[in-house]
């Protein structure tokens, strides 16, 4: 197995990507996603594996300068078992054989002639000019087991200005044994770049997408974060009961009898392919100190308020006010819809100072359904511009 380099993703791939395996790292317009091929690089050099670096679109001392400014340490080639094709190479092809067939053989040789010569084992190839200069598929047949060692190893990164099409037709053809897809939401708050592993042929391992954060020239996968808050006694342990998979609650009863939640609620669910935590906070004011440090990092909220008590719409209007300052999306979730006394939508979001931008829910914390209906709005909310 070769290590990807990054925290959690080998976990995902069962220990890493196998020998002989043809990867594609898949990079979307925008997207900070340049230190998956240099930590993949850097973890089969560390392993003694023998690499090429195919680097059309720049010069190798260039190629030096990012590895330390993404991995924040340098890349020894004297001490590593490394050879490159750079820029310089490419112009030197261009002059001799220009862009058409003759190119393209020139490339081959050269490609297998570095291969021999240094017994490579991983060949890491920067796509996006080699596809410039010969197109998609024979570009990808440059980079692929016809023209590389027996068992070779390759890995290919490439700028997909194509979109999903061009990766569901490489799934489906099995043109690599992974292809791992890093894309941004393109929304400035909350903003995250997340990946996607869109197909591995040695394992049965789900279609997936987890944000991640880089911190100190390492990938860091995250879990989103969605809260859950509220008055006290709006149903908000009910809510992420009915939630998730697996959960749990501290609970205790007050001096009148009352149930109320003393830490937090916890919930974990899968969800449009994230693994999702819930938090439902405790809703007296007592707590508020809490809750800006618990939406930190979270990528949702649900408000819910307890629809039959119109008495409880100045505390949810003050924690939508805290809510709002923390730029977060947001859907406030009506409680039980099943009892008398119901309020309207108009009602609450009056109460609550809301206009329509805000989706308002009439649910019952105790139908799974209304809870799901609820977390799926969100979840389209904080991914309109993913998918």
């Amino acid at each position: 197995m070769i290590s990807t380099g990054m925290y959690g993703i080998d976990d995902m791939l069962g220990g890493g990507i196998p020998e002989g395996s043809r990867v594609l790292y898949s990079l979307e317009p925008g997207v900070n996603g340049q230190l998956f091929m240099i930590s993949t690089l850097y973890e089969a050099l560390q392993k003694g594996q023998s690499c090429l670096v195919i680097i059309p679109h720049t010069t190798v001392d260039a190629f030096l300068n990012d590895f330390v400014h993404l991995r924040g340490k340098p890349l020894d080639v004297k001490e590593n078992k490394i050879a490159f094709l750079d820029s310089v190479d490419r112009e030197r092809i261009q002059r001799r054989a220009g862009k058409g067939g003759a190119a393209e053989l020139e490339w081959q040789a050269r490609i297998k002639k570095l291969c021999t010569e240094n017994n490579v084992k991983v060949i890491f190839g920067y796509f996006d000019i080699i596809y410039e200069d010969f197109g998609l598929d024979n570009g990808l047949s440059l980079l692929s087991r016809n023209c590389c060692p027996q068992g070779a190893t390759i890995i290919i990164e490439h700028l997909n200005l194509e979109g999903d099409s061009l990766l569901e037709s490489f799934a489906i053809r099995k043109s690599f044994d992974l292809i791992l897809a890093i894309k941004s939401s393109f929304r400035p708050l909350p903003h995250f770049n997340y990946f996607t592993i869109v197909y591995t042929s040695w394992s049965t391992q789900l279609r997936r997408s987890v944000p991640f954060l880089v911190k100190n020239g390492h990938i860091v996968p995250y879990i989103p974060k969605i809260v859950v808050t509220g008055p006290p006694e709006s149903g908000k342990s009910r809510f992420v009961a009915n939630a998730t998979e697996l959960g749990m609650s501290v609970d205790r009863t007050g001096l009148e009898g009352d149930v109320t939640t003393v830490a937090m609620d916890f919930g974990w669910l899968h969800w449009q392919d994230f693994d999702i935590t819930l938090y439902g906070t405790p809703g007296q004011p007592r707590f508020d100190p809490m809750l800006p440090m618990i939406l930190h990092n979270a990528m949702g909220v649900v408000l819910l308020v307890d629809a039959t008590k119109p008495e409880q719409l100045p505390r949810a209007r003050h924690l939508f006010t805290t809510i709002t300052k923390m730029h977060v999306p947001m859907i406030v979730a009506a409680n039980k819809k099943d009892l008398p006394g119901l309020m309207s939508e108009e009602e609450i979001r009056k109460g609550l100072g809301i206009d329509t931008n805000i989706p308002v829910f009439l649910i019952s914390a105790l139908q799974k359904d209304d809870v799901r209906d609820v977390l799926e709005s969100l979840v389209d909310s904080i991914t309109r511009f993913i998918y």
